[in-house]
């Protein structure tokens, strides 16, 4: 039977139609689930760098009171404050009366994540898009941006006062884990440091899927505005890169800056030149 022109020509039409729609529609619903990843994921590093810049307005010696708007409005908790071994444990007794003298009465922490990750608590929004992320194949996630990293912020208080102030920021990088940590308080981290106002280190990291290094920098009320600076400046961009920061002069090329020009400034680590 030969089918008239017009009508098998119509045929066609719509069977070439039918998958170029399905592909079409596939390619938009793809756009769309990206485009909102996206923005999610950018408004949550929005989110860890305001928090982080409200931390950076704690003062050492603020009332208890003072903070509790902050830690209310980025879901904190309050933990007990650690405590030492007994002092049989310590071979250098100084030190040992040094951190006593360290410690809190409680903390305040609180936090977010990318994912769900590294927060206290994940809401159902960042439960969902945990979910969508992991239908992603691990080796396209960081090249769409969708790394995984947290922002934590630790308030010690003493006597209803803030003893100390802290945070650290850890994320997937192009070869590994990196981070990022200040602190300010009264006294340096150790007994032999009395008289520094700021000081650069490094730590290693072990995470659950492979290692890396984190910056750390410690401070002083007496801190300067230059060092002041040098510690809490850090490439922010870090957590959403597509491409990745690799090392620690991609994370914190001002901190390592400084130690190039003032290297007294350097504990546990080598100052690194980034040019």
């Amino acid at each position: 039977m030969v089918w008239p022109h017009g009508k098998w020509s119509g045929s066609m039409s719509r069977r070439l139609h039918l998958p170029l729609r399905l592909i079409v529609t596939l390619l938009v619903l793809a756009a769309a689930a990206y485009g909102s990843m996206r923005a999610y994921v950018e408004y949550e590093a929005y989110r860890a760098k305001s928090m982080l810049a409200e931390a950076s307005r704690v003062q050492v010696g603020d009332s208890e009171s003072s903070v509790l708007p902050l830690v209310k409005r980025y879901g904190g908790f309050k933990w007990a404050a650690r405590q030492l071994s007994p002092i049989e444990d310590w071979i250098d007794k100084d030190e040992y009366d040094y951190q006593k003298n360290r410690l809190s009465d409680y903390e305040y922490e609180l936090g977010i994540s990318s994912f769900g990750n590294v927060a206290l608590a994940a809401s159902r929004l960042t439960r969902t898009m945990r979910a969508v992320r992991e239908g992603i194949p691990v080796r396209f996630r960081s090249v769409l941006g969708m790394r995984d990293w947290g922002t934590v912020v630790e308030l010690s208080i003493r006597n209803n006062r803030v003893q100390s102030v802290s945070a650290m920021t850890l994320f997937h990088g192009r070869s590994g884990w990196l981070g990022h940590k200040w602190e300010v308080s009264e006294g340096m981290p150790r007994h032999d440091m009395r008289q520094q106002t700021f000081a650069v280190g490094a730590a290693f990291l072990t995470m659950g899927d492979g290692g890396g290094m984190m910056i750390e920098n410690f401070l002083t009320p007496k801190a300067s505005d230059e060092e002041i600076e040098a510690a809490r400046k850090f490439n922010a961009g870090c957590l959403t890169s597509a491409r990745g920061c690799n090392g620690l002069c991609d994370v914190a090329p001002r901190a390592l800056e400084y130690l190039e020009q003032k290297p007294d400034a350097a504990w546990n680590i080598t100052p690194t030149k980034c040019h």
